[in-house]
């Protein structure tokens, strides 16, 4: 059977992150949550916030 799911690198990712006990936010956009840190899913990417520290 052919492999249909796009991106499986990401997916694996996202995966792992689950485990690590990530949750779903919300699926349109996909966010991810853990605590107060949210990974948003955009054009195949998994973006951090970006965080600054005063120098």
């Amino acid at each position: 059977m052919k492999e249909q799911r796009h991106l499986p690198a990401l997916r694996a990712h996202i995966e792992q992150l689950l485990n690590k006990g990530w949750v779903i936010a919300s699926r349109s956009p996909l966010t991810l949550q853990n605590g107060h840190r949210c990974y948003p899913v955009s054009h195949g990417m998994l973006i951090s916030e970006s965080t600054s520290r005063a120098a």
